[in-house]
């Protein structure tokens, strides 16, 4: 998301620069482009600094969520994904699933 809003407000920006130039070599009227630049420049250096915002929050947003089941949100061992009810659930399942599939192809 944050490199989304990064790219779109460095094309906004961009977009203004090019209205300026089109103001300047006459391509477009003044006011029209007065207007639009305007809009576009704050467009773009909001959406600009929400995305670097973004992106530096990220990390910090991983490394909070780091530690936590996957289903559950409790506290699990390094190097984990799941809480050992649900690391026994996933276990299971695929057991089920495997034992299942080995019947199967027996008849």
């Amino acid at each position: 998301m944050g490199r989304g809003l990064f790219t779109l407000g460095s094309i906004l920006i961009l977009l203004t620069i090019g209205l300026w130039v089109a103001g300047v070599v006459d391509w477009l009227p003044s006011d029209m482009v007065d207007r639009w630049s305007a809009l576009s420049l704050k467009g773009g250096l909001i959406t600009l600094a929400a995305g670097a915002v973004l992106r530096l929050v990220s990390p910090v947003r991983r490394q909070v969520t780091r530690g936590r089941c996957a289903v559950c949100g409790c506290a699990i061992e390094r190097g984990h994904v799941y809480c050992l009810d649900h690391l026994q659930e996933t276990v299971n399942a695929y057991r089920d699933r495997q034992h299942d599939a080995s019947l199967s192809r027996r008849r």
